[in-house]
């Protein structure tokens, strides 16, 4: 039996569907008008009933496909219906909830989805296997027996994991506080261990049916291979402190559970593709690592059969086009996304910024500033950004900017400071550090040293500008002449800060030298700064930020050990700078980068060494 109730609630808006009940329930293609007419009047009512379980995979799959369409109404019109008493209907409504408040930050929109994840946990709670007080006394000294747990009391163990890690992501936004971000932690906690629990849950069941265990286990990869993977990318401060609280972060099994996962059927497939787009796509780029492209490759040419107008994977499709410096085909893959859904403006933001970026790098620095004009239009996200990047853009025109323009960039970077803002009871360090370079603009007489191209150093994007060998020589050349300039003369426009710029340019100089493959060149420029050390007033960042690069150019040039020295002493000597904990991200990447390369050299010697002997002995016994 797969529901137990007299009437089924309509889907409204979301077209026929052949899957909203029972299958004795669902009503055909072929039914009559004044009978559709009588099953839409059953909306009114709320009446009970319970789900099936296989009922709600089968309303999740077309839910998803839904979703990855960009029907969201339709998703949610398939889950709503069902949210208050269906494990899998409940957390599907509260998911379709979650991501718009996760896309706009809007207050009444997160107070939304903490109700219905509340009341998602609600029903997860009734459907967890229950114990008594003697048997939950006895869970302490003896694990339960997982094999005893049906397969809806195992999946509501799943969706409770599910559940309780967006619970955190909105109680952080929600409190925007110390306060927020404790309760948040606390909640990752639990979730953590729910999800251990469900990798017993999983090894010890026996399952009624195969299709059930396959979402099960789809679900227990997605959850731990995804605590895996961000764990591992933190600090080792912060992962010392975690592994002392029993998380733990393994990110060569996240990433191949991941890809398993991915390969494998199950509703959560698809979530799988999504999660190693965004870590190879923009989490590697973030953090200055190298993301595995041709995975990435891959999973765009499957899932875009599937979902080919899908802004989700229209978006990462132009995101690994811009990535390998394939710019107008990235420009033209974002103007789809652009125009493939228009449910949610967010999405528009975004394409907006990566567009801007490729503007800015194809140095086009006045269609860059019209994007950044339209995000600060449109998007309420980082206005301080969004102003100060426009500015930045505008001001890289040099003597080419017009009257009008140079009034903008006065207006924008004396405003800029006003919409700074706080996450999770923080500022963002990348609008602090905006307003401190909109401060220096006035005292510098309404003049920046190439800011347009020191966002590009500082957003990662020199790497990407290799792949386009003009672009690379124009940006060498400017700060070359512009380097030039600045050490010959003491310009009396930078006043107190002309060390300060000295050493920007220098550091830029080394970046862009060692992006093109010139390592030994960029030392050189890297050397320079240091000797402004005792000069700087305000951008002590250069220092550790420099001391990185010098790390990199050694790993180079093949001194691995050198490398390692390097990016130790740029963690430890270093401390409250601006940007710093990005640094600490990319420090850490690089750190696993330089350490995995060293193990396989040593795994390699010592496979050698092994041969040798081999042979050896046999020659030795053939003797």
């Amino acid at each position: 039996m797969a529901l137990r109730q007299k009437t089924v609630p309509i889907l409204t808006t979301a077209g026929p569907r052949g899957s909203c009940a029972g299958s004795s329930d669902r009503r055909s293609s072929g039914d009559s008008p004044e009978e559709a007419e009588e099953f839409q009047d059953a909306t009114e009512y709320h009446p009970t009933y319970d789900m099936d379980l296989h009922i709600s995979f089968e309303d999740c799959e077309v839910a998803i496909h839904k979703f990855f369409n960009n029907d969201l109404v339709g998703a949610m019109n398939i889950m709503r219906p069902w949210a208050r008493t269906s494990l899998y209907h409940s957390l599907g409504a509260s998911i379709f909830e979650f991501i718009p408040a996760m896309l706009t930050f809007d207050h009444e929109q997160i107070g939304r989805s903490i109700v219905a994840l509340k009341q998602c946990i609600t029903i997860c709670n009734k459907n967890r296997k229950s114990f008594s007080l003697v048997e939950s006394l006895g869970t302490i000294i003896k694990k339960p027996n997982y094999a005893l747990y049906t397969d809806l009391e195992a999946h509501a163990e799943l969706c409770y994991a599910e559940a309780l890690l967006l619970q955190a992501a909105m109680t952080i936004m929600e409190g925007e506080d110390l306060t927020g971000l404790i309760k948040g932690t606390i909640k990752v906690k639990s979730c953590y261990n729910t999800y251990k629990e469900c990798s017993k849950i999983l090894e010890k069941k026996q399952w009624d049916t195969d299709e059930s265990k396959r979402h099960f286990q789809s679900g227990v990869r997605l959850g731990m291979a995804t605590f895996n993977v961000m764990i591992s990318l933190l600090p080792p401060k912060i992962i010392s402190l975690l592994e002392f609280v029993g998380f733990s972060g393994n990110k060569a099994l996240g990433l191949s559970e991941l890809q398993a996962a991915s390969r494998s059927p199950g509703m959560r497939s698809v979530l799988c593709d999504l999660t190693l787009l965004g870590y190879h796509l923009v989490i590697c780029h973030f953090v200055g690592a190298s993301g595995d492209l041709k995975v990435c490759e891959e999973i765009l040419e499957k899932i875009l059969k599937i979902y080919p107008e899908s802004v989700w994977f229209l978006v990462f499709k132009g995101r690994l086009e811009f990535l390998r410096g394939l710019f107008e085909p990235a420009i033209s893959t974002y103007n789809c996304a652009l125009n493939s859904q228009h449910n949610f403006k967010q999405f528009r933001h975004l394409c907006f910024w990566e567009i801007m970026w490729v503007n800015s790098l194809k140095m086009e620095w006045r269609e860059a500033a019209q994007y950044a004009t339209k995000l600060m239009d449109e998007s309420s996200w980082s206005r301080t950004i969004y102003s100060y990047t426009k500015a930045a853009m505008l001001l890289q025109l040099g003597s080419d900017m017009t009257p009008n323009e140079k009034h903008q960039c006065n207006e924008l970077l004396r405003n800029c400071s006003f919409y700074k803002q706080r996450i999770a009871g923080k500022s963002l360090p990348m609008e602090k550090f905006m307003i401190k370079r909109a401060a220096r603009y006035y005292t510098q007489g309404g003049r920046l040293v190439l800011p347009a191209i020191e966002l590009l150093c500082l957003w990662n994007m020199f790497g990407i500008l290799t792949y386009n060998s003009r672009g690379a020589q124009y940006v060498l050349k400017v700060i070359e002449v512009t380097r030039e300039r600045v050490e010959d003369h003491r310009f009396d426009w930078m006043g107190i800060y002309i060390a300060d710029n000295r050493a920007l340019l220098r550091y830029m100089h080394g970046c862009c030298l060692a992006a093109m493959g010139l390592p030994r060149l960029a030392l050189n420029s890297f050397d320079a700064v240091f000797q402004l050390k005792s000069e700087i007033k305000e951008d002590t960042f250069l220092f550790p930020y420099t001391v990185v690069e010098v790390a990199m150019c050694h790993y180079q040039l093949g001194d691995k050990d050198k490398a390692v020295q390097l990016l130790n002493e740029a963690r430890r000597k270093y401390s409250g700078y601006s940007l710093e904990s990005r640094l600490h991200f990319r420090i850490h990447s690089k750190m696993d980068l330089v350490k995995a390369d060293i193990a396989a050299e040593e795994a390699t010697k010592t496979a050698s060494k092994a041969t040798t002997v081999t042979t050896h002995v046999q020659h030795t016994t053939a003797v």
